[in-house]
């Protein structure tokens, strides 16, 4: 009997983690809204509308930390991330309701998206060591994590781009799914005690911060590899993120197809990123230290092969290399830094990288109003980006030869 409830206890806590990880996504979702936008507040510059997309990338570079400095030990696991998926939901959805009459009211709705989706970033690690004790299994659900994410991004930017042709802001209804997560946690998530001396959001008590550890004296002694990795990833953010935001100019302003073809178009980035995270290993095996400069290569040559793509044809199978190519940069500058990381501040060393890259993505829309000032079209990013990315690839040939020189 024991046993059968520990198999049921087990059973429930994945389906909560795998389903409540779906509200850790969702920044780009309404990338197919951004021409229909622009065209509603024509006084508003391109580069200021292109923060529907990127306040919640600012967002998650704060509430993250606050999630993890918070959960269970100040606000129960449970409590937290009904919080979280609250604010991803309600926010999601305002400026469905609210966000066509007013560009302030609709970056107030993404402000609110952008908390929920900061503290379920902030979770991720948290929900899988408290809702999956099983640590064999732990593993397996973090891939299986990420997995929900990437499917649950390819339906999202199809239906969006069908709710946009409707009416633009009806986009924005696609958050309506977080209410299904919210319910799944209110429900079936167990209750965890409070526990001051908790560390499962910090990486677990074999992290340098789980054994007391300050957090300063944690990025003292952080290796310079981590910092130069971590700028590796923020700076292909810089450059690959406007993409994202410029992708329905691209589509709809040439003529190319409508909100839905942009939906669609996104699905083949997604589908080749799954790809990608199938056959990394295989490649950075036999790539080794060019294996980051094949990634900014390949990112290059998926911007410009959208910047100059004269069919819906060609624009999908750019972004396919895109998604690719993209997919290879965060694991390339994780695997360069490893063996350099003493395992108690791995944890550490990931986060900071993943903040790099949030960071990244938001200044792509100051890159974007640069542009502007010179007098650019906002798309004119995809021809200058490939020169940064090319350069970065060549610097990062020796910077990862050095790096797999030295060890921890």
């Amino acid at each position: 009997m024991d046993t059968n409830k520990e198999k049921k206890r087990a059973l429930i806590g994945l389906i909560v983690c795998l389903i409540a990880n779906t509200s850790a996504a969702g920044a780009d979702w309404c990338t197919s809204a951004l021409v229909n936008i622009s065209e509603t507040f024509p006084d508003v510059p391109y580069s200021l509308i292109t923060l529907v997309n990127n306040i919640p990338n600012l967002c998650a570079v704060v509430f993250t930390i606050v999630a993890g400095a918070l959960v269970n030990r100040r606000v129960t696991l449970k409590t937290m991330m009904l919080i979280g998926i609250g604010f991803h939901a309600i926010g999601g959805v305002m400026p469905a309701f609210t966000g066509d009459g007013s560009f302030a009211v609709l970056l107030l709705g993404r402000f609110a998206f952008g908390i929920g989706y900061g503290i379920m970033q902030g979770l991720c690690i948290s929900m899988s060591f408290k809702l999956v004790t099983n640590e064999a299994l732990r593993e397996s659900t973090m891939g299986w994590a990420l997995t929900a994410q990437y499917v649950t991004n390819m339906v999202a930017q199809v239906v969006v781009g069908y709710l946009c042709e409707v009416k633009w802001n009806y986009s924005f209804l696609i958050y309506a799914w977080s209410f299904i997560p919210f319910l799944v946690v209110l429900f079936l998530c167990p209750k965890f005690k409070l526990d001051r001396d908790d560390r499962s959001a910090i990486g677990g008590e074999d992290s340098s911060l789980g054994k007391d550890e300050t957090l300063w004296e944690s990025i003292k002694a952080m290796p310079a590899s981590v910092w130069v990795f971590s700028l590796f990833t923020g700076g292909y953010m810089v450059f690959f993120y406007p993409m994202f935001l410029t992708i329905g100019q691209v589509v709809i302003g040439r003529n190319l197809g409508d909100s839905v073809s942009v939906g669609y178009a996104m699905t083949f980035y997604s589908v080749a990123s799954l790809f990608a995270g199938v056959v990394f290993g295989v490649l950075s095996k036999r790539m080794k230290n060019v294996m980051l400069c094949f990634s900014l290569f390949g990112i290059a040559v998926s911007l410009l092969g959208i910047y100059f793509a004269g069919s819906y044809a060609m624009v999908c199978f750019f972004l396919a290399v895109g998604g690719f190519a993209s997919t290879c940069i965060l694991p390339s500058c994780n695997n360069a830094y490893y063996r350099q990381v003493p395992p108690q501040r791995s944890f550490l060393a990931s986060s900071i990288t993943l903040s790099a890259l949030n960071i990244g993505a938001f200044i792509g829309t100051p890159y974007i109003s640069l542009i502007e000032s010179f007098g650019g079209e906002p798309i004119v990013c995809l021809l200058i980006s490939p020169i940064f990315l090319v350069i970065m690839g060549l610097i990062s040939i020796r910077v990862m030869k050095k790096a797999n020189q030295v060890e921890a």
